[in-house]
């Protein structure tokens, strides 16, 4: 589980990024409809790296606890 979050959270910020980008270099140009359209495009994205966030920190507590013994 661990390598499957980790993967998904880098390959999610490199999709964020992609898609801040986009939106500055063109913000000026949509409509506010597309604008909306891809902000909720990014929350969805930041939802999916927060949900695999709160995964791998359930994964490494258990790492953690069972060194402990």
């Amino acid at each position: 589980m661990l390598a499957i979050d980790l993967n998904d959270i880098f390959e999610s910020c490199y999709n964020y990024m992609r898609m801040l980008s986009e939106l500055a270099a063109a913000a000026e140009d949509m409509s506010k409809e597309t604008l909306i359209e891809k902000l909720i495009d990014m929350e969805i994205e930041l939802d999916h790296i927060h949900w695999h966030y709160k995964s791998l920190k359930k994964e490494l507590k258990k790492i953690y606890n069972s060194s402990d013994k």
